[in-house]
């Protein structure tokens, strides 16, 4: 004889909440990524970041940051040992003599790859969470553009106004960049085509981080501080200009 089919149910699942599910903090640490992708260092994988990062800083950063993660160092400590080193290039600069200028860029050097490499370390330790590692990035640059102006100002060169500009085209571009990151969130995202070196270049045409302390190095030691501040105006603005560009002609695809 047979059976009657059992009466389909409805059936409800009560599955709690889990970090592996439900992060709220996941949108913010995408924002964080996107934002560095173009104005910082490269921490997400849906960009390559610029050639600097990957090719010169990088090698270095991963030894460090191995170093460093087999003896316990946080990525906060060395974070804050990459500010502290962007602090120490910021005081030669404004001593404004050339021994001062040339002694301050390879501390600046080396601030960029302790930053690169506690980026690291945080993102092995938590991928979601949001580090405070762009926040000193910004502190530790800002700095350095006001030792520069003030060492100007101390040869008898003033470059704050300078300063200021290319201090404001900074924040002008994160501001668009984090503003741009929002908007992507609200949209399907699309997978980035870019990689290797080609993709690297594209990036550094925008001026990320590492492309702007090596910048400030190169034009500090063998020049002075109007032309690197000219410099990063001029570059700067060709790469917002290169961003806006290209961000109009994805909104505008089908």
């Amino acid at each position: 004889m047979d059976q009657a089919p059992a009466r389909e149910r409805p059936v409800t699942l009560n599955v709690p909440d889990h970090p592996a599910i439900i992060r709220p903090d996941r949108e913010a640490a995408d924002a964080v990524d996107t934002l560095d992708a173009e104005g910082a260092r490269p921490r997400g994988p849906a960009e390559p970041g610029g050639l600097v990062a990957a090719y010169l800083t990088g090698p270095c950063a991963a030894v460090v940051a191995r170093w460093a993660g087999e003896r316990g160092i946080t990525a906060g400590a060395v974070s804050a040992s990459s500010l502290a080193l962007a602090g120490l290039a910021a005081v030669w600069f404004s001593d404004g003599a050339r021994g001062g200028l040339v002694a301050g860029a390879p501390l600046l050097a080396a601030s960029l790859v302790l930053g690169q490499a506690g980026a690291g370390l945080g993102r092995r330790a938590n991928p979601f969470a949001v580090r405070p590692d762009a926040v000193l990035d910004r502190v530790g640059e800002l700095a350095v553009y006001a030792g520069l102006a003030a060492g100007a100002a101390a040869s008898g060169r003033s470059a704050w106004w300078l300063a200021v500009g290319a201090a404001a085209l900074l924040s002008v571009r994160h501001t668009v960049s984090a503003s741009y990151a929002a908007g992507r969130r609200a949209r399907r995202p699309r997978p980035s085509r870019r990689g290797g070196v080609a993709g690297r270049a594209v990036e550094s045409l925008r001026l990320p981080f590492g492309e702007r302390f090596a910048l400030i190095a190169v034009t500090a030691a063998l020049a002075d501080a109007r032309l690197t501040f000219a410099a990063l105006l001029a570059w700067g603005s060709a790469a917002a200009a290169l961003s806006l560009g290209g961000r109009a002609a994805r909104s505008l695809a089908p």
